[in-house]
């Protein structure tokens, strides 16, 4: 049995699901694989999700958001070829932007 431990839930229930029921399975399977102690924690959670519970103040550069952005983008897509057309921008784009943002 895994259980959510309250951070989590909060983070679940704060993040703006875009997608759709897709969506939060995978984050919820892919956290569930993450958590071996069979808890889920806040850390164990995709970071667009974490970071839902930020207050409205919290700002974020654009480099960070275009980090989130791809990440979120390249967990979603097949393969990076499908995530370059999906983002609008050349492979070699994306590779770059990977290598720069550590992804």
């Amino acid at each position: 049995m895994i259980d959510l431990a309250p951070e989590a839930m909060k983070a679940l229930r704060a993040y703006r699901w875009s997608g759709n029921v897709r969506e939060l399975e995978h984050v919820i399977e892919r956290s569930v694989l993450l958590a071996q102690n069979g808890l889920v924690d806040l850390i164990h959670l995709p970071q667009e999700v974490q970071v839902a519970l930020e207050q409205p103040g919290d700002v974020r550069s654009l480099e960070e958001m275009e980090k989130l952005h791809i990440k979120r983008v390249m967990q979603q897509a097949k393969d990076y070829d499908e995530a370059a057309r999906i983002l609008g921008i050349d492979p070699a784009t994306l590779w770059r932007k990977r290598k720069k943002y550590g992804l």
